[in-house]
């Protein structure tokens, strides 16, 4: 298994960070993203606003957005390179746990996370201010960024899965993607959402990392107490987990059985 991870981690150090010069230019595009995204929120902030506080903001709403990015872009779609490519079919007949790819793929895809955030502080201290982070809580703060963790690797399964199963995932991909991310808190607080909004967000593991990360960083308030918001998110977080590990493992089998699957255009 670890000769796996390796041989997976030197591939894509090779070919997308040396080989192919992705790293300069990837920087430069995610550069030029962060700035289109953030800018306009420079232009509309009321003039007597804390700009570090708004700064806070804005990169904790990129954090939460570049995250969801990460498992969807790069853990659940290697499985669709894989099937596009014709190489599913090797890794399973070696015999290693397809995860395998998972944890060669990340070091890689977190580099490429902490390079864009440290783009968006920068960005962020240029145009308006750094942002005014106080940790209020270390392990609050750690706590969130592991629930996130979790809850990012359970959602990346759910899409590999539906890879696996259809051959595509964008209903799947759009909805856990972008919607729920968005809708549950992921870009504002939910004390800011309307009541049945949040209400909703709350029902769903994507609202409690959110929550606690920007409580610990910024002092934000949370709309449960934030022990209460720590134990729910901690529950959900693995109940969606397990959920997203069994439905994985289900729709593996499934191709096992009933061969690889034609892959969609979308």
């Amino acid at each position: 298994m670890i000769e796996g991870v390796k041989a997976v981690l030197k591939a894509y150090v090779t070919a997308e960070l040396i080989r192919r010069s992705g790293f300069l230019y990837s920087v430069l595009s995610m550069s030029l993203w962060i700035l289109l995204f953030i800018a306009p929120i420079s232009l509309f902030t009321p003039p007597n606003t804390d700009k570090g506080l708004i700064a806070g903001y804005a990169f904790l709403a990129v954090l939460v957005f570049s995250s969801y990015s990460t498992a969807t872009w790069d853990w659940a779609w290697e499985i669709r390179w894989l099937i596009r490519n014709g190489i599913l079919e090797y890794v399973v007949a070696s015999g290693r746990n397809i995860l395998v790819l998972y944890a060669g793929v990340a070091p890689i895809s977190l580099t490429w996370l902490v390079l864009a955030l440290g783009g968006t502080y920068l960005v962020l201290a240029a145009i308006m201010a750094p942002p005014a982070f106080l940790v209020t809580d270390p392990l609050i703060l750690l706590a969130g960024l592991a629930l996130l963790a979790i809850v990012l690797f359970a959602h990346s399964l759910i899409l590999g899965g539906t890879v696996i199963s259809v051959g595509t995932s964008g209903p799947v991909m759009e909805l856990t993607s972008w919607i729920l991310p968005i809708a549950t808190g992921g870009l504002v607080p939910l004390v800011k959402l309307p009541i049945v909004a949040a209400e909703i967000a709350l029902m769903t593991p994507y609202a409690y990392p959110a929550e606690l990360i920007r409580n610990s960083l910024l002092g934000t308030p949370t709309l449960l107490p934030v022990n209460q918001t720590l134990i729910i998110g901690t529950a959900y977080g693995l109940a969606y987990l397990l959920l997203s590990i069994a439905y994985f493992q289900n729709q593996y089998h499934k191709m096992l059985k009933e061969g690889v699957r034609s892959i969609g255009m979308y």
